[in-house]
């Protein structure tokens, strides 16, 4: 009787301590798999994980880095599994998504990860680059049967401009000696039509070589019939050849378009734009790209604007949440007049903007954006006796609505002011637009 009474005393004791022993292994086991999943050995780090999944079924962070664990060492049907259960905690995480459409995709289930990509492929806050990933692998998808996929894309905007005409900010202006007065401010209203036509087209096996084929146009036109000279129309071919790996993406990409102001056509160019995305880690990416744009005005009173246009990018994208992101670029922008001696052609620019974009839920999104800019003309101006330059802000925020699985609602404002040493260029406007897009 006595050893037994010492046994259920002691028995409890001793069950809590190994319970504690335990708990402690699995966080040593944990923490050390976590270090090893940074540091890209995943083969330890599945190893660790399979070791204490059991204990952390509803742990959805844990499960994402079981998944990724997994996907990179091959055990596609426990990747799969992994990030299922991460999918029903969290069934708006667009990361995951993702990830179960590449597994689909090795695990050769085409027409169900075909499903998934087209799914994260309506996140209107998507990243560029990210919708370029995306897209290959639909490619690569259709490719099993026809080596080519497409996909289109239409927004109609209704939107109010309080500055149509870039009217001075201020009511009169000193130049040569005289007093002139400035251009009012011109308010005005309207709608916009823009479309994307995206192909993408096989011509390598796993990651290589693919070409993208892109077709924009863009029409502006204004209610009031008055305003009809501001009225723009826009139409681009970009071509381009991708090239990716799990490390990077590189794109060399033409461009051809032609830019129409009232009813006549007013500028075309001819671009070059070589692009390279390079992976440092799976959330953070450095985007770099430089393009060169020969520009050629139509109308023969303009062509002393014709020049070459030299622009360099450098951005960093972080993927903070697998809904959410930020990029920040910095852009430097040079352009040489060909002829004449026209002093508003050649200039230097530099601009630095950051934009953050959040799927908050499946239905509702929004995207912040924030650009500074100056602008230093090259050529002295004796009419003004200065060199012009321009210092200007840009700021808005997107509120987006999916209503239907591909049709989403969109409201944007936007507020621009620019600021000149030669004050008739100074200017400030507020433009408010209601946006409807469409995907196909």
């Amino acid at each position: 009787m006595k050893l037994l009474l010492i046994f259920i005393l002691v028995f409890p004791i001793y069950l809590a301590s190994s319970q504690k022993d335990l708990k402690i292994d699995n966080r040593d086991i944990y923490n050390q798999g976590i270090q090893d999943y940074k540091n890209k050995n995943f083969k330890n780090s599945y190893s660790l994980f399979s070791k204490i999944y059991l204990q952390k079924l509803m742990d959805s962070k844990f499960n994402f880095y079981y998944g990724r664990s997994a996907y990179e060492t091959g055990n596609y049907e426990i990747a799969l599994a992994a990030f299922e259960r991460v999918e029903m905690i969290d069934s708006t995480n667009l990361r995951v998504k993702l990830e179960i459409g590449r597994v689909y995709f090795m695990l050769k289930m085409y027409e169900d990860a075909k499903l998934q990509f087209q799914e994260v492929l309506q996140n209107q806050a998507l990243p560029p680059n990210v919708r370029t990933n995306v897209e290959l692998y639909l490619a690569k998808i259709s490719g099993a049967e026809k080596k080519s996929f497409t996909y289109t894309t239409v927004t109609l905007d209704f939107f109010h401009d309080s500055n149509i005409n870039y009217g001075s900010l201020d009511d009169q202006y000193n130049i040569s000696g005289m007093t002139l007065p400035t251009q009012d401010e011109l308010p005005g209203s309207g709608f916009q039509i823009s479309g994307d036509i995206i192909n993408i087209y096989d011509i390598g096996d796993k990651n290589g070589y693919s070409i993208k084929n892109r077709v924009s146009m863009f029409m502006k036109h204004h209610t009031d019939s008055d305003n009809s000279i501001y009225d723009i129309g826009y139409l681009a071919y970009n071509p381009s050849l991708l090239y990716r790996t799990a490390k990077y993406t590189a794109e060399l990409e033409l461009g051809i378009d032609t830019l129409s102001v009232g009813s006549k056509t007013y500028l075309q160019s001819i671009s070059l734009k070589p692009k390279f995305d390079f992976n440092h880690t799976p959330t953070l990416k450095s985007l770099v790209y430089f393009k060169y744009i020969d520009k050629m005005f139509k109308q023969d009173s303009q062509k002393d604007l014709d020049a070459n246009h030299y622009e360099l990018s450098y951005g960093l994208q972080k993927i903070l949440t697998p809904r959410s992101y930020v990029q920040a670029n910095i852009i430097g922008i040079t352009e040489d007049k060909k002829q004449g001696n026209r002093i508003d052609v050649d200039f230097t620019e530099y601009k630095f903007n950051i934009n953050y974009a959040n799927q908050f839920t499946s239905t509702y999104s929004i995207e912040l954006y924030a650009e500074a800019k100056e602008k230093k003309y090259d050529n002295y101006s004796t009419l003004f006796s200065s060199t012009r330059r321009d210092t200007s802000i840009t700021s808005s925020i997107t509120c987006g609505a999916k209503v239907l699985p591909t049709l989403t609602f969109k409201l944007k404002a936007l507020y621009n002011r620019v600021n000149s040493n030669q004050t008739v260029f100074s200017y400030d406007k507020n433009v408010i637009t209601a946006s409807i897009v469409k995907t196909f």
